[in-house]
């Protein structure tokens, strides 16, 4: 199971993020979802960007191992 201090290379801000946090790959899933306001986000980003790298990466899926 992933930890809040875990990180991964994001392909959505090109750089590794951590899975929990400011800005952290929970976060962004919070907003594709609508659960979470963009302007809380430190970075913002494209929705549309999002969802296609998130969909691709799946990191976000913590009962997924990839």
């Amino acid at each position: 199971m992933r930890q809040p201090e875990d990180q991964h290379f994001c392909p959505l801000f090109n750089r590794n993020i951590y899975w929990g946090g400011p800005g952290g790959c929970y976060e962004v899933q919070e907003v594709r979802e609508d659960s979470m306001d963009m302007e809380l986000m430190p970075q913002s980003f494209d929705i549309k960007q999002a969802d296609k790298h998130c969909e691709d990466c799946q990191w976000y899926n913590v009962s997924k191992q990839k």
